[in-house]
């Protein structure tokens, strides 16, 4: 959590600083331009299992122990455009660790989960007005997956492993809708892989933003995420990845 909350504040000051330049400083090329710079925290339960050649680790981590968990986290939005085109950039990565003593310390566990998983697509603006806008993205994206598990006694130990990375393109929708000056609804989803036996991915998010100026909004949502990947008979991840998401952006 410590680590969470310090990327926050890292981002912030970074955006901070970004906002200071003025439009009219902008060199002739990067008129027209438009864009969103997003730090967001996402919390969620993780479920399922990754097999490996030496067995089936499962997965299965609610709210609390995702953030009790925490060694490092990296959540960030970034979205460029410019008439009805434009490019998306999104980057997730957890780092989780976890160590146990059983049986008056005589049996020690260590658990690490790691999940990587970053997007590029390029946007493009089916409709819009004043209130709404509907948008088309296809891209790739690249996922960084991995599983230890260890466990020790004074006479012998061991340990089990499954590592995973792959990429796979990308289709998807997004939209939104504004109420008012201040309050918007916003929500994606997109689907990767195309092979429902073997490399599968798919996501949704709902949920809303609160716009403080025209340059600083919040958001908050729900996001679900399933992970399907079999590498081969003894290599396979099989995840879900859902909870609520809460972020800050600077519009420039």
């Amino acid at each position: 959590m410590r680590a969470w909350l310090a990327g926050c504040v890292a981002g912030a000051a970074v955006l901070a600083s970004v906002g200071g330049a003025s439009a009219e400083a902008l060199p002739d090329w990067a008129s027209g331009w438009s864009g969103r710079a997003t730090l967001y925290g996402w919390l969620p339960v993780i479920n399922g299992a990754q097999e490996g050649p030496d067995g089936e680790p499962l997965v299965d981590l609610d709210t609390n122990d995702v953030l009790s968990r925490l060694d490092t986290v990296l959540m960030t939005d970034f979205e460029l455009r410019k008439d009805r085109w434009g490019l998306l950039l999104d980057a997730v990565y957890v780092d989780l660790s976890n160590d146990a003593n059983w049986v008056q310390d005589r049996i020690r566990t260590s658990t690490n989960t790691r999940i990587g998983m970053y997007t590029l697509a390029a946007t493009y603006r089916a409709y819009e007005n004043t209130s709404s806008f509907a948008d088309v993205y296809a891209g790739g994206r690249y996922f960084d997956t991995g599983l230890d598990f260890g466990i020790a006694t004074d006479r012998r130990g061991r340990e089990v492993s499954a590592d995973l990375s792959w990429s796979d393109p990308i289709v998807g929708l997004r939209g939104g809708m504004s109420f008012g000056e201040n309050w918007s609804l916003r929500g994606f989803a997109d689907v990767g892989g195309f092979d429902g036996s073997d490399d599968l991915s798919w996501q949704v998010y709902g949920g809303g933003a609160y716009a403080f100026n025209r340059h600083w909004e919040a958001a908050f949502g729900y996001r679900y995420l399933s992970i399907l990947y079999q590498a081969s008979d003894r290599v396979k991840l099989d995840l879900t990845v859902q909870g609520p998401l809460v972020g800050i952006s600077y519009l420039f």
